[in-house]
Order: structure tokens, then sequence, then C-alpha cells
């Protein structure tokens, strides 16, 4: 009986020390997959918060550049990039927006001229002419006005000298970059466009064509305008235009006066105007006639929007829509300009 219980006794604590030491081992596992499990929650809560304080971060910069009407909006197969060029003792920016591709031969460029008050950014969105950029693989180069203006009066005696710059950003490009010299075009809206007017009235022969929306001519620039060369001309203006009035007003000429201003300098024949109508299409309440100059040798379009506003055909505009009228959804803006623009080279 004694021996019997010794063995018990012997086998017992052999058990126990058993079940001790798996229970150790068993701890000791949890331990460790607890440990490795907390160390990967917090990896994972620092990644978090990392990323999480990144992307915030980068939307608080997103949301000021807005405010600052200095985001551009991304376009697919695009880039963009920014160019520096000083005149008169003052580095003023350029906005560049080109095809991913590199191009395999020169390619044109449209030097885009924003409204008063605007910045490059808000133009480049309005009009997305990165849309445009990648479909046709031409560059867009979209400069900005000292204090968001374009001093584009030629009597006025203060001002920047913004034909110099333009001429400067204009042989920088050609210069630095792939660009076709012969096919540089300019269209600008508003006071955009008035600048893009006396820039070719100026220096016709850094450009190959104008498109101008939104805007006529200064009865000033008339008086000053001689180019030494045709300027095919583009023309959009609205009827119900609320700053840059249809008719003659304020010093400026009429869209029609302007029309035919650019159509004599243009060899145009004065007794004959071509109409097309636009398909009316959009329950917008405007409608577009086009008025082609005849036998031109340099091509002279208007297009007249009847109803329109002081607005870009089917534009974005990232500012207050508020009192610029109706906005002509019949055609694109871009794409009408670009039809103008592609055939035109400089001579």
């Amino acid at each position: 009986m004694t021996i019997c219980l010794g063995l018990f006794s012997g086998n017992a604590s052999a058990s126990l020390a058993d079940s001790l030491q798996t229970l150790q081992n068993n701890l000791q596992s949890s331990l460790q997959t607890l440990q490795g499990n907390l160390q990967n929650s917090l990896q994972t809560l620092q990644t978090n918060l990392t990323e999480g304080w990144q992307n915030a971060q980068e939307q608080l910069e997103i949301g000021l550049a807005r405010l600052q009407h200095s985001y551009l909006f991304p376009t697919d197969g695009t880039i963009s990039f920014e160019e520096a060029v000083e005149h008169e003792g003052v580095g003023r920016r350029a906005l560049y927006i080109r095809p991913l591709a590199d191009p395999v031969e020169p390619v044109p460029a449209i030097i885009l001229l924003h409204y008063a008050t605007g910045t490059s950014e808000d133009i480049a969105n309005a009009t997305r002419i990165g849309d445009l950029v990648a479909a046709t693989g031409a560059w867009a180069i979209v400069p900005e006005g000292q204090n968001h203006r374009w001093n584009d009066d030629p009597e006025s005696a203060t001002g920047a000298d913004d034909v110099g710059y333009l001429a400067k950003v204009i042989e920088t490009a050609t210069a630095r970059y792939p660009i076709d010299p012969t096919r540089i075009y300019v269209a600008g809206m508003s006071n955009g466009g008035f600048m893009a007017t006396r820039l070719a009235c100026e220096r016709p022969e850094l450009i190959a064509a104008v498109a101008s929306v939104a805007a006529s001519m200064r009865t000033s620039q008339s008086r000053a305008c001689a180019p030494a060369q045709t300027m095919p001309m583009m023309l959009v203006l609205g009827t119900s235009d609320p700053y840059v009035w249809y008719d003659a007003r304020l010093g400026l000429l009429s869209a029609q006066d302007t029309f035919r201003f650019w159509a004599q300098i243009n060899g145009c024949d004065p007794s004959a105007v071509d109409l097309e109508d636009v398909p009316d299409v959009a329950d917008d309440g405007t409608r577009t006639v086009i008025s082609h100059g005849v036998g031109c040798t340099g091509d002279t379009a208007l297009y007249t929007v009847e109803g329109g506003g002081h607005t870009w055909p089917q534009w974005s505009p990232t500012i207050s829509p508020f009192n610029l009228g109706r906005v002509a959804q019949d055609f694109n803006g871009d794409q009408a300009i670009w039809a103008f623009f592609e055939s035109q080279r400089r001579p």
C-alpha cells in the first residue's frame, strides 16, 4: 500500500510539473503573440495616423490654394510646371500645361490670357484648357498679369509693360522648349482679350493668330494699331454682355466695328460677309451666328452669341457667375478656337 501511494505521488508530481510547464509555454506563446499583435496594431495605427495627417495636410494645402486661386485642376495625359520670366526687374510667373509624351517635332503653343482679377489657374480651370492640350498635343502657356490685370490700353500712362513681358514669355518658350515659333497663338478673355488684341497690334511678328472672347477693341487701340502684316482674328462676343457691350460704348468699338477693323487689316472684301448658323442644340437661351470675312488674306471671324453674356462658351468658372450672363452651350469655346488656330502659321 505504501509503495502504491509513493508511485501515485510521484506520478502526480510529474503530471503537475508537466502541466505547469505547458501552462508556462502557453502563456509565453500567448504573450509573444499578444506582443506581436500589439506591435502590428501600433505600426498600423502609426501608418494610418501618418497617412491621415499627410492626406489632411494635402487637402488643407489644396483648400488654401483654391482660396488663393492658385490650384490647377489636374488633367489626365498632361503635366504642368511654372517658368519664371524676368521683365523690368520683376520676376513674373508663367504656367505651362503640356502633354505627358515628349514631342517628336516642334509643337504649337497657345498663350492663354486671364480676365481681370483672375489668375493663370483660374482661366486654365474655367476653360479646361488641359483637355485641349491632351487631345491635340499643343502646349498651353498661361502667363499672369501684375496684380491680376493686364495693361491693355496703349494710351495708359501707368502700368506694366505687358507687351514686352508677353514677348519675353514667347521668346523664352521657343528658346527653351520644343515649340514651333511659327505656330504661337494667343487667346484671351475680357481684359485678356483686349491684351491679346494689343499684342497683335504691336508685336504681330511673334504670333500666328488671335482669339478674343468677351472683348471688342479699345478706340485708343484702334487709333494706334497698324500691324505690318495680316493677323488672323477670331472674336466671340455676347449681345447681352453686361460689361463689354456688343454695341459701341465707353471708349470701345462695337463688336461689328471690331470685326470690320480686322477684316480691313486682313484684306477682306468690305462689301461681303458670309453668315453661318451654329446648330442650336442646347436649351440655354442663346443662339450663335458666325460672320466670316470674304476674300481675306488673313482669316477673320466674329461669333455673335445672341443672348450670351460675359462668358466663354461651355466654360466652368471658379469665380461667382452672378451678373455675367448666359453661357453658350451650343459649341465648345476651346474647340472652336483650336479649329480656327490649327491651320494658321506665321509668315
